[in-house]
This record gives structure tokens, sequence and C-alpha cells, in this order.
């Protein structure tokens, strides 16, 4: 799967697929216009296949604009492919993730 698809599910977000380089763009914009609209936003990614590094970029762009617009914001359920990821690029700490789920 190349694609990737967001949906609201219960004022959760909901991140289906792989985020690349290529779709990137498109599925932070979609992301910014749902973060517009919620108080509070938590953003499940147990449906998360696969991400490169752009994928850490597309959560810090969000966790700024929540944190611009004085909105909580976290992410559930991160895969181990995306921890991984987050520790080698010092994000582990800073990303507010919640790991209980």
């Amino acid at each position: 799967m190349n694609s990737v698809m967001l949906k609201l599910n219960k004022e959760i977000i909901e991140l289906e697929g792989t985020i690349n380089f290529h779709n990137v763009v498109s599925v932070c914009q979609q992301g910014l216009d749902l973060i517009h609209t919620l108080k509070q936003i938590k953003i499940d990614l147990k449906k998360l296949l696969q991400s490169d590094s752009s994928g850490l970029a597309l959560f810090s762009a969000w966790v700024r604009a929540a944190r611009q617009q004085n909105k909580a914001i976290h992410f559930m359920n991160m895969p181990s492919f995306m921890q991984d990821i987050s520790k080698v690029c010092g994000l582990d700490g800073v990303l507010p993730i919640i790991w209980e789920n």
C-alpha cells in the first residue's frame, strides 16, 4: 500500500496506510484541516503500516499547529518502527505520545 488515509472517528484522527515523501504534504494539509476543527487532538496510529522520516516531520508539524491554536495533541498506538525512528531522531521525548494503549 503506497497511500495513506485520514479519517475522523469519534473525535479521533485515524491514520491508515503508508506515509512517505510522495504523500506527506497532502496528508499534512488534511491533518491540519482536521486539527483546526477539533478542540483536542488524538491521533491513532495503530493502522499505520509504514513510514519514513517524513512521518516524523508530519507529526512535528501537527504538534506545532495544535500548540499554536492552544490545543492538546496526543499520538496513540505508535507502531514500533515509528518509535525506533523517533528515538534515532531524538524526538521520542518531544512528541506527545500515549504509550499505554
